[in-house]
């Protein structure tokens, strides 16, 4: 089963990347080669989907520092952990694998993008593909001009990008709390 932050909040915003790739395909001409005057749909698919990334990226540590809290009683650590934790998460502005890899780390999660693999996709092949995605994010999103060219096969991939990173790191996590700290699986 998928974190709470995978359903509610990636797949939710990600729907709405989906819905600007869905009309830029009816907008199509038919013709084969680029399509004039549908770059900006393509673009905000870019900002969209990393939107989406980043809110859900937040929201898992948070659901994650909800399954570490300890039962009604002394907090000890915990109270210390969690204003720390959420101190980081309020920081946390650039979703890439750096920022995010830090930000787990702060939950005692070492390298969370170690576990960014699947079918023909390496961890380092991830977190490269990631960063150019950021990389574009950041040109459309401070007017960079003139604007980048953001082909539709690129923009049609991300959502499923974006879902196979958070499986991965939904994975990664339930294994950290399970495994590592023993805490009921938070999300089974």
């Amino acid at each position: 089963m998928a974190s709470t932050a995978f359903i509610q909040h990636l797949a939710a915003l990600l729907a709405d990347a989906e819905e600007l790739i869905e009309a830029h395909s009816r907008l199509r001409t038919g013709r084969p080669g680029r399509q004039w005057r549908l770059g900006a749909l393509n673009r905000a698919v870019v900002v969209m989907a990393v939107s989406a990334w980043e809110a859900y990226v937040e929201e898992v540590v948070k659901e994650s520092l909800a399954a570490i809290r300890p039962s009604p009683g002394p907090m000890g650590v915990w109270s210390s952990l969690n204003a720390s934790v959420r101190s980081e998460i309020g920081r946390f502005h650039t979703p890439d694998a750096h920022q995010v890899r830090s930000l787990f780390a702060s939950l005692g999660l070492d390298d969370v993008t170690a576990a960014w693999s699947w079918t023909n996709c390496t961890p380092q092949q991830a977190r490269n593909r990631l960063t150019e995605i950021l990389r574009q994010r950041q040109h459309i999103a401070h007017g960079v001009n003139p604007r980048p060219t953001i082909h539709n096969m690129t923009s049609s991939r991300l959502p499923a990008f974006f879902r196979n990173l958070a499986r991965c790191t939904d994975s990664a996590v339930r294994a950290y709390l399970v495994d590592v700290l023993g805490v009921a699986n938070p999300w089974p």
